[in-house]
């Protein structure tokens, strides 16, 4: 007896089957399916059923809409439904596929007043190989009027029919670029054909690069027994040395190339596909006296933002341009490709891809990734990747070429060559500078002024110095200590400034041996281990010494020192008047604090750095 089908894979044989048609109908489009037709004379009902059995699917659509009792003639070889529908129909009807139908909808009739808006459509075509084109850019230069072509070629575009003089420019990377002037205002089915554009070749690339090639494996199957491979050496003869172009390694990436990404960052994510194709596509440049946005792709832009140079620019949370002549406001971020003129301002952060001449400001940051001219702040960060002339007012300034002005007031002050005006900062950094920075800490990386010091003197027996800034202007940081000696104090720490001067002859045959330097520090003094909990003492110290280089980067150092001492006690320790030598000059009324003056002295080592002369400019 033959046992009937269970309920349960009834139902299953119907849910795969409904998979299959849910993931066909998700895989392709119906209209963008290729077919082969040749027909003559046929009526044009069974020239869709034909088109239909080829495509499987199938048309819904009502006889007295559609002229099916006509006669075609057709000859269609590998094109898609959509092609041959709109040869068939010449435009009179629409249609549109729903599930695995394409329904069919007679055109309404064009009415004698003409339309607000018009639809173009069609296929963007290479010219040369019939091959449709995906992600071309269709636009409009007037209205910006913009559509991208889909993965299959096909675009459709609405026009203002009102407009006068209407010319489509079509865009694509790797074709040159075409103008069509529209002369009719009704809806059309308009391919678009575009011509390779011939790479331009350069003298590199006609010369083919000969490298050294590895010896290579080659696994040859043995006939015989395949299960075994036996690997072969072939080894490729040594090319000429001559005709070696050595492959440079990668260098890191450059401070323009990380605000470059963070910008591209910052543009994926503000702005649609769209407008990066149009970007990749179109190398114009449009123009628009005023432009105003919610978003990079809610404005009066349109999706060609980025390729629509403003006079004015208004953003609410986001703008994206290709530049701005005048000004431009914005409540978040201000995205511009290109340069920006005159003012900018934005309550987050402004992003400019190349140049800004004027006044820059914002919340949180500024980023340009050209050169600067003018007036630029922000309560956290400016940097400007090229050249920097004016003023830098910030937490944190950055200039990464050439810096001709001043960077004001910043926790951190960065420049790569600092040309004339000033660094004036908590922390200052240059690779070079021609002038003075002040701060509390400045490093100068090729032409500065650095000392790593060993000395003594008469209040420690051991202290290290290092001194960091320029020659004019140096920052003085220093340890002291008497390890743990009975009748002197713990130790000391100390900041203090400075400035030196060399001595003697001028000429890179001397090598400046001699320099006489002129020192400030004012350190707290640790009468008692107990550094943090017992009473201490500040000592202040002037000292005048003289250097003289025994090596390059090696010398000594002696002079005297001018000294005064706080002390909480009548003497310098508790209970012991008479340890110290010096001079006292006052006591307080209750007889429990002195200050104490003295002449001293301080010797030692020091550690120098070796300045680039041809850069010495102090």
């Amino acid at each position: 007896m033959k046992k009937s089908p269970s309920l349960r894979s009834i139902l299953l044989v119907m849910l795969c089957c409904l998979s299959i048609q849910a993931a066909h109908a998700q895989g392709s489009s119906l209209l963008e399916t290729k077919i082969t037709l040749r027909v003559s004379n046929e009526r044009m009902d069974e020239v869709l059923r034909q088109i239909a059995g080829k495509g499987g699917f199938s048309f819904s659509y009502s006889p007295d809409a559609i002229p099916v009792g006509s006669r075609v003639s057709l000859n269609a070889s590998n094109q898609s439904v959509r092609e041959i529908l709109n040869v068939l129909f010449d435009g009179k009807v629409l249609f549109k596929e729903r599930r695995k139908y394409i329904i069919l909808q007679k055109a309404p009739e064009v009415a004698e007043k003409l339309p607000e808006a018009f639809y173009l459509n069609g296929y963007v075509i290479d010219e040369t190989t019939g091959e449709k084109l995906p992600n071309a850019s269709i636009y409009e230069p007037v209205t910006l009027a913009s559509a991208v072509s889909n993965k299959y070629g096909y675009y459709k575009i609405k026009l203002p029919a009102q407009t006068e003089n209407l010319r489509l420019e079509v865009r694509k990377e790797e074709y040159a670029g075409k103008s069509v002037n529209i002369a009719s205002r009704s809806n059309e089915y308009f391919p678009i054909y575009l011509v390779p554009q011939m790479p331009r070749l350069t003298l590199r690339d006609t010369i083919k690069v000969i490298a050294p090639r590895e010896p290579r494996i080659v696994v040859r199957t043995d006939s015989s027994r395949p299960q075994i491979e036996i690997p072969v050496v072939v080894v490729a003869p040594i090319p000429d040395p001559d005709s070696i172009i050595p492959i440079q390694r990668k260098e890191k990436a450059t401070l323009a190339e990380s605000l470059k990404d963070l910008r591209d960052g910052l543009v994926y994510a503000l702005s649609t596909t769209r407008q990066a194709i149009h970007v990749d596509n179109i190398q114009d440049s449009l123009h628009r006296p005023f432009q105003a946005s919610i978003m990079p792709f809610i404005g009066t832009n349109r999706e060609l933002s980025g390729n629509v140079v403003n006079d004015f620019s208004l953003n609410l949370l986001a703008g994206y341009s290709l530049g701005v002549d005048m000004a431009e406001a914005g409540l978040g971020f201000n995205l511009v490709r290109g340069d920006v003129c005159c003012f900018q301002a934005a309550g987050v952060a402004n992003v400019v891809g190349r140049d800004v001449k004027g006044v820059q400001a914002a919340g949180m940051a500024n980023l340009v990734i050209g050169d600067f001219v003018g007036f630029q702040t922000a309560t956290a960060l400016n940097i400007t990747a090229g050249d920097f002339q004016g003023v830098q007012l910030g937490s944190i300034n950055v200039a990464g070429g050439v810096l001709e002005g001043w960077q004001l007031f910043g926790a951190l002050n960065v420049a790569n060559r600092v040309r004339s005006g000033h660094q004036i900062g908590f922390v200052n950094y240059a690779d070079s500078s021609a002038t003075v920075p002040f701060g509390y800490f400045s490093y100068v990386r090729i032409n500065g002024y650095r000392r790593l010091e060993l000395t003594t003197d008469e209040l420690n027996y051991g202290n290290i110095t290092f001194k960091t800034g320029v020659r004019k202007f140096y920052n003085i940081l220093t340890l002291g200590t008497n390890a743990f000696m009975p009748d002197k104090p713990f130790g000391s720490i100390g900041y203090g400034i400075g400035t030196a001067r060399y001595l003697g002859s001028r000429n890179r045959g001397d090598a400046r041996k001699w320099m006489l330097d002129l020192n400030f520090v004012a350190s707290r003094v640790a009468l008692e281990k107990k550094f943090l909990k017992a009473p201490y003492a500040v000592h202040t110290r002037l000292s005048l010494n003289l250097e003289r280089k025994i090596s390059p980067r090696l010398a000594l150092t002696v002079g005297p020192s001018l000294n005064l001492l706080f002390s909480p006690y009548t003497g310098l320790l508790k209970g012991n008047e008479n340890n110290f030598t010096s001079v006292l000059v006052s006591t307080d009324s209750n007889g429990e604090g002195s200050a104490y003056g003295w002449i001293g002295f301080q010797a030692g080592l020091r550690l120098c750095n070796r300045p680039n002369l041809a850069l010495i400019s102090q």
